[in-house]
Order: structure tokens, then sequence, then C-alpha cells
């Protein structure tokens, strides 16, 4: 039997070996209750008990015991029991507050006191501490270890439950060890073949227990522990748990299985391995074993199953060079989800944000999965199919004669076409416009899909109009901004030549140069010395050069006025 103590083997075998009942003496008033269980005191006075193993064992030998013991549902209750080790018979023990050892000589005891003898040292509360020789007085030099609480988080051990007593022996280590609940409560390090029982390594053990003037049920179990080994308490729907046996009698191996997992599923086998759960829910996981000598036993456990989230997401179809926007639409009925692990396909990295963006690298389909995780561990996934779109692509033809610009929009199927030029949008395929000046120009198209993905062109071209001009006979320049300038009205003139003189034929002012957009060239009223120059009539010369290449020539007068 995997990880059972080679000496319960062999005391099962002896046992069966010669089918006695008797493996187990009783002293006093002990008895047997039931095929693993025996009492040691009624809860009655002046009582004393003794269970011993009839078969010797070999301190040379390893040994790791384990018992349910039971000390009573009194607080104020007595005296207590003690697993004893001793080379002498398996008819000893005493009543008393010798909790039943006292007195036998050589001997280990572990003793589990619930009384508090001042005269032997004992602490004011249950205490646990091994003893050498029969001796009970804790302040003597047999007292090998403790004492110490008998439990780590109670002072009370006559609590009406049963308690884990474990006890193992490591002679390489020459290490004794007491165990209560799972708890390590003492250990005493020593050479007690030697010292305590004179170099012959082989005892007898059992319990002995006893009360006086006050008195308690006292028993031990000799442990028949279902031992389900479940990985976990806790799954999601549609994992597996290892399950696995590792029970444990001590009157020899265990002999059937048999396993109920409440989902319908059972098995007889010593270990089960991976059971698979599909369906979320809460499934009592049984086990009933059976062992050699016909004592049984069953424990469960429970297992929640938890119910996986349901992975979902929205995304809006985007344009080739835009990215595609995706919002997360999950839910969990166990739980919140906390993690996200988008796969995008098409080279791209994944993400874990809730609510990513991504541009991808090209238009098309893109298969895209979702896959969302719990806090506790139950995931979601769900693939969904997003678009990009291909883009568009603006051509347009353009041709003008004169002042007129024709614009066709070259478009595809299900594309419409949007102009703009400065501050005018036209929305049509094909149209004309007259242009009021010479020069470079530049009108954008937008062409749109049915997806209402865009491409944009910016087309310059260039008008040539009929140059003119006009050269106005009086101006004001008294800083109203309104007729401040001597400036003749050009159209479609790339040049110009200002000579500006007064009544004696002094020049005034001179402009010589290109004329540009928007820029002032003109006379402002001041000579050239910058002082303002006189209200009255002015002679100008000028000379132009149109965008056509047309040459023109005025001479005439203007008049300042202030």
């Amino acid at each position: 039997m995997k990880g059972k103590p080679i000496w319960a083997a062999i005391a099962a075998l002896l046992f069966f070996a010669t089918g006695a009942q008797a493996q187990y003496v009783t002293n006093g008033t002990a008895a047997q209750l039931s095929c693993n269980c025996y009492r040691l005191t009624l809860p009655q006075v002046d009582q004393f008990g003794s269970v011993w193993n009839e078969n010797m064992i070999s301190l040379d030998q390893p040994f790791d015991f384990t018992f349910d013991v039971f000390l009573g549902t009194d607080n104020g209750g007595a005296d207590g029991i003690a697993f004893v080790l001793q080379p002498i018979s398996t008819s000893i023990g005493v009543g008393g507050g010798g909790l039943g050892y006292q007195g036998i000589d050589p001997s280990v005891s572990i003793e589990i006191d619930t009384y508090q003898n001042g005269s032997n040292g004992d602490p004011q509360y249950d205490h646990v501490a091994i003893m050498a020789n029969g001796n009970s007085d804790h302040n003597s030099p047999q007292n090998l270890a403790g004492p110490i609480s008998a439990l780590p988080l109670n002072l009370n051990i006559e609590d009406g439950q049963e308690h884990l007593l474990r006890i193992s022996w490591n002679p390489v280590g020459q290490i004794l060890r007491v165990y209560i609940d799972g708890f390590l409560r003492l250990e005493y390090t020593g050479d007690i073949v030697t010292q305590i029982f004179g170099n012959d390594p082989m005892v007898f053990w059992g319990f002995t227990g006893s009360t006086g003037g006050l008195y308690s049920a006292q028993r031990f179990c000799l442990s028949i522990l279902p031992g389900m080994e479940v990985t976990v308490s806790q799954i999601c729907a549609g994992d597996s748990v290892m399950v696995l046996d590792s029970s444990y009698s001590a009157l020899g191996s265990i002999a059937q299985w048999q396993w109920d997992f409440g989902n319908g599923q059972t098995s007889m086998a010593e270990d089960p391995g991976f059971v698979t759960f599909p369906d979320p829910g809460q499934f009592y996981i049984v086990q009933s074993i059976v062992d050699a000598a016909g004592c049984d036993a069953m424990d469960s456990t429970l297992l929640v199953v938890l119910p996986n989230p349901v992975a979902a997401f929205t995304a809006v179809d985007a344009c080739d060079g835009d990215p595609v926007i995706f919002t997360d639409q999950s839910t969990a009925q166990t739980g919140n989800i906390n993690s996200w692990h988008w796969d995008f396909g098409a080279g791209s990295d994944p993400s874990p944000i809730r609510n990513p963006s991504l541009l991808f690298p090209h238009s098309g389909p893109f298969d895209v999965q979702l896959t969302v995780t719990t806090a506790q561990g139950c995931s979601g996934q769900v693939t969904q199919q997003v678009n990009v779109n291909p883009l568009p692509q603006a051509m347009l033809d353009q041709s003008s004669a004169g002042a007129i610009a024709t614009f066709q929009a070259l478009t595809g199927p299900d594309e419409t076409a949007q102009w703009f030029l400065g501050d005018t949008i036209i929305s049509e395929a094909s149209f004309q416009l007259t242009f009021p000046d010479s020069g470079w120009h530049s009108i954008t198209l937008v062409i749109t899909t049915q997806f209402g993905c865009t491409d944009t062109l910016i087309h310059d071209f260039h008008i040539d109009a009929v140059s003119e001009f006009l050269a106005p006979n009086v101006f004001t320049p008294d800083g109203d901004n309104v007729n401040d300038r001597f400036e003749p009205y050009t159209y479609a003139v790339n040049e110009a030549n200002l000579h500006i003189f007064n009544r004696w034929g002094r020049p005034v002012f001179s402009f010589e140069g290109p004329l540009a957009t928007g820029a002032p060239w003109g006379w402002d009223g001041t000579v050239n010395d910058g002082a303002e120059a006189a209200a009255g009539t002015y002679y100008f010369m000028l000379d132009l050069t149109g965008a056509d290449g047309a040459h023109f020539n005025q001479r005439g007068t203007v008049t300042l006025l202030r």
C-alpha cells in the first residue's frame, strides 16, 4: 500500500495469518467498541483502562502511527490518556492521576493530560508532554519534552470532538514527533533505545487512560482514514481534477474503493486519475473504503465547478489606414472578468487591453479571437470576423480655356466625389468654374466609397485670363483704410512700374517689380523722405505686364485729397 508504514502491513499480515481477534489486548475498563475503536474509561470515577498491541515492534525501524482520540465533553473532566512504548507486558497500567502509565519503567509515554495536578507541575490547561519511565512529574528529569497546550488554538481538548493524534519515530535521526490535528506539538531528539530501553529496541505499544474523583469518557480509534487527494476544490466547467487515493488503515491495507463523483460518474479504482466535469454546479465527491479487516469508512469533499464567462465583442469596420476599435461585451455569471487576450492575426501582436484599437497592416477580412478569464481562472473564447475596407483612389481630369476651367472626377462604382475650392464645396462629379484672375489655383478632390473610406487629391492648375487694369483719378490717404492708396486695379497683371511726379515734375514715389497677390504696391501719399505730400494734383506714369504677356502703359493725373 503506497505511503503506508511498513509496521502496519506487517501487523496486518500477522492478524490475518492467525485469524486472531485479540491483536489488541484490553485491561481494566478498556473495551473494544468497533472493529477499530477502543474505550479506555467510562465517564465514571476511579476508572483505569489500557489497550496494547500484542505484537512488539522494533525501534530500529521507523513508525508513523495515526489515531483518533476522544477526551470527553467536560472542561473540568479528568484525567487524560497516554500513548506508551514499553517492553514489559500487555497487561499493565494503573489508575489515578498517572493517566494509567505511572510507574511503567522503562517506558516512553506521550500524555494528553486534561487535569491540572499542581504537585506534578501541570500547567493550567490541557497539555501534551513526552515523559520517560512512568514518571508524570514535569519537574523531574524524566520530562523529555513539553508540557505544551494540546491544541494550538484552544486550551481545552475536552470539546466533544475527535482529534487526530499522529506519532512518528525516525531511528536514523533519533527524533520522536507528536502532531495533533496536523500541528506539530512536540519533538524530542535522543537515543531512547540506549538511554531508556537498555539497547533493546523491541517494545509493545498501546494506550492507557484513567479517571479519579473527576472523570471523562475517553477512547481512541485505530485510524481508518479515507484519503481523497483532490488537487483543487474549485474548477471551471470542462476542466478536470486529479483524484488519487491516500487512504490509511492502522489495521492493514485497503481492500476496496468506491468513488462517486456526483456527476453520474463512478469508479472502483484505487486512483481514478483525471475526472472531467463538463457542467457547472456543486458536486460532492464521495469516497468509501473497506480495509483488510473489514472496517469501512467514508469521506466526501465538495467540488465547486464554476461557469465559464461568455466572451463577446463588437468592432466597427474601418478603412485601410484607420484603427479598428474593439469593445468588449463579455459577461460572467460568477466572479469578475479580469483578463483579456486579443489575437488579431495578420502578424499583429496580441493585446491584454479590455477595449483595444488596432491599425491593421492592410485591408481585408480578419478573424479576431478574444479570450476572457475571470479572477477564478475560468475562460471563455469567441472568434469574429472584422473588415478593413480598401481606400479609393482619387483621380480627376481638368482642362481650362481662358478663365473657364472644367473638372471631372474619375469615380468607381458606389463612389462619390466632393470638391473643395476655398470656402466653396461642390458635390458633383463634373462641373465648370469661371475664375476672375489668371494664375495658379488649387482644388481638393475627396472620393468616398460606400463604406465611408476616402482618398484626397490636391490638384494645382493655372488660369490664363486676359489682362486688364483701371487707374483711379483720386485718393484720400487719411488712415481710414478706405481709398488710402493710389493703387491701380489690375487683373491678370504680373509686373508694374509706377512713377509719381508733383506739378513741377519732381518725382515723389516709384514702384518697380512683380505684383504679389494681396501685397500693397501703390502710392500711399508720402514723398520719398516719408513726409506727407500736400493735397493737390499729381502726375503718374504706369507701365504694366500682363499674365498673358501683354504690355500696357498709361499717363495721367491723380488728385490727392486730405
